[in-house]
């Protein structure tokens, strides 16, 4: 089953709301742990886990996710 059926394509704040525990979605992060690059595949763990020390304090790396878009339709 498709997490994106029927869903739109946006940022949902992690402090809002969470993926459920089993699903794959895109992270976000606002820092550059990562190089240039501000987004990676994660689930819930990945949010509630992952920390960055930022002028003394541990946030949370991740800020925003949205589930993932479909699979490619194959076409043989």
């Amino acid at each position: 089953m498709n997490a994106m059926k029927g869903k739109e394509m946006k940022w949902i704040a992690a402090k809002d709301e969470l993926p459920n525990a089993s699903e794959r979605v895109l992270l976000f992060t606002p820092y550059p742990v990562f190089g240039h690059d501000y987004a990676c595949v994660g689930n819930k763990e990945s949010i509630t886990t992952c920390t960055v020390r930022i002028n003394r304090r541990q946030v949370p790396v991740f800020t925003h996710w949205m589930p993932l878009p479909p699979k490619p339709e194959q076409h043989s």
